[in-house]
């Protein structure tokens, strides 16, 4: 087995893992690591060099010239060795990534439906730490997704694309000794002793080398693997929530309204894309809307559109059911009549909505994909009707929009947006597996909302008002602030699509927490303040 170091790591930090490596095989194993320059196997040419000759080493030590290799590689070393292995070493027996993974570039295939597919051309073992703080466990959690969950034949993809992940273990673990300064700086304090980690690590690659070389069945690595994917599904459950662009890109479509018109169309789900966003179809319309009090069922559609996206058409909310296009069902200033004479369990809204997850990790801002970066929406910027504008179409008389719409410092009952915020992370914290909810319980970094933030009524203004998140390290807190923009349910002006002038009326628009980056928080971020190396 050869193997790839860490960055600042030297190799002599990796003989304790060789050997229980070693240990755990039921055949003879050499181990080798070559020391790169500079500690580094990112240097051009490097991680070759070595590797030729840490083998002619190894050959004048007595190695077999015919034996059967194995690659490996842990941090940089594990995010540089598929390149090596794809380009020079194609007659490699496997490969095991420690503390990395195999980047999205390698999502080269698909099916037959154009679902994308990752493709390795060895059989590889990612191995994730749960308290990893460069190689964040939420991007094995995609790795686990895309490789093998997502895969068009999950039963073959779990023995040539495993994904398993050693709980309570660190980056850092993967190796012994001195941390470098960047492993100080962001790795977390692990909850395992090491040996008992590289004792766990050594047996997930005992088992994958084992079956792959014919030597044991499969059912080691596929029961590691089951199970380290049930540790990771409220990651990858949150992720879809946000429709996660890495799952499945937006279908950014654009598709007829009932109107003949593209603003209050609806994106579909396909194969290869994702229609709309699930967070904001099961919880943000129904909060906003009040439907649970009214005794009214909300049907939702959303579709993912960039926000600021005018031509061909700019997509807005709709409330659905009235033949005029522009109308706002129930709105007394124009006279509409409502889609329900009353609130009640007869009334039945369809409405649409709109959502733009926005990444600050999305292949442009990490374009290594090392995975120390938050992977989660920042923000969603979500589109939605206003209560005022949904309590009329059900036929409540005499709606306050100060009542329903306006923010608490203004007058009215609520922050809505708020309100929606403290649900994703509500529902967050009841989706961990117990021991990780225990652990952010007693060091994480508490997640909280603040009071909805007005703008001015443009949307540009909305829209560069990010969702804000302030950390308070003594407090052991972190804030968040949406950015709201509301406007009444009528239109003051001819307006619609056929005119060029969106009808800017009945919305309620909301900078809204992703549940998956509210997941992601709880895992990762939110314990650096008291569980980092460095606090």
């Amino acid at each position: 087995m050869l193997f790839g170091q860490g960055a600042s790591i030297d190799t002599s930090q990796y003989e304790a893992l060789g050997k229980a490596i070693q240990d755990a095989v039921p055949f003879p194993l050499w181990f080798g690591a070559p020391q790169n320059y500079f500690d580094t196997a990112a240097i051009p040419t490097t991680l070759t060099v070595g590797m030729s000759r840490i083998k002619s080493d190894m050959y004048d030590m007595g190695m077999p010239k015919n034996i059967t290799t194995f690659f490996g590689g842990h941090s940089l070393g594990g995010a540089m060795m598929p390149d090596y292995v794809e380009n020079s070493e194609k007659d490699a027996a496997g490969m095991i990534l420690m503390g990395s993974f195999l980047t999205r570039k390698h999502k080269s295939g698909t099916t037959a439906e154009g679902r994308p597919q990752v493709e390795f051309p060895v059989p590889v073992l990612t191995i994730g730490a749960e308290l990893d703080g460069l190689c964040r466990i939420t991007r094995i959690a995609e790795a686990l997704y895309t490789q093998v969950t997502f895969a068009e034949d999950p039963a073959t993809a779990v023995r040539s694309l495993p994904v398993t992940t050693i709980k309570g273990m660190s980056h850092m673990q993967f190796a012994t000794g001195e941390p470098p300064s960047r492993v100080k700086d962001l790795d977390f304090v692990p909850e395992v002793e090491t040996d008992a980690a590289q004792a766990a690590v050594a047996s997930d690659t005992a088992a994958f080398m084992s079956a792959v070389l014919g030597v044991a069945d499969w059912k080691a690595v596929e029961t590691r693997a089951s199970a380290s994917a049930a540790s990771m599904q409220p990651i990858v459950d949150s992720l879809i929530m946000e429709s996660y662009t890495h799952f499945l890109p937006p279908c950014y479509c654009e598709t007829k309204d009932e109107y003949g018109y593209l603003q209050y169309g609806t994106c579909l789900n396909y194969a290869n894309c994702s229609g709309g966003v699930p967070w904001t179809h099961q919880y943000s319309m129904q909060i906003m809307s009040n439907a649970d009090e009214l005794g009214i069922t909300i049907n939702n559609d959303d579709s993912i559109h960039l926000v600021t996206e005018e031509r061909p058409s700019c997509h807005l909310p709709h409330i659905h059911g009235n033949e005029v296009n522009n109308a706002n069902p129930g709105s007394p200033e124009e006279g509409t009549p409502p889609i329900c004479d009353s609130p009640s369990a007869d009334c039945h809204l369809q409405i649409t909505s709109v959502t733009q997850p926005l990444y600050k990790n999305d292949g442009n801002y990490d374009l290594q994909d090392t995975g120390t970066d938050p992977i989660a929406a920042t923000e969603l910027r979500t589109k939605l009707k206003s209560r005022q504008a949904v309590y009329e179409a059900a036929g409540v008389q005499n709606v306050s929009f100060t009542e329903t719409d306006t923010v608490a410092s203004d007058g009215g009952s609520g922050d809505r947006c708020a309100e929606i915020n403290q649900a994703a992370i509500d529902w967050a914290f009841a989706s961990l597996p117990q021991d990780v909810a225990d652990r952010y319980t007693k060091y994480g970094q508490k997640l909280q909302v603040g009071a909805d933030k007005t703008t001015c009524a443009a949307g540009p203004c909305w829209i560069n008002s990010a969702l804000k998140y302030t950390t308070d390290d003594d407090a052991n807190t972190a804030t968040v602030v949406s950015t709201m923009m509301a406007t009444e349910n009528y239109n003051k002006y001819p307006c619609g699509e056929d005119k060029l002038l969106p009808c800017a009326t009945g919305f309620h628009y909301c900078k809204i927490l992703s549940p998956a980056y509210a997941v992601e928080w709880m895992y990762v971020d939110g314990l650096r303040n008291l569980m980092s190396l460095s606090s």
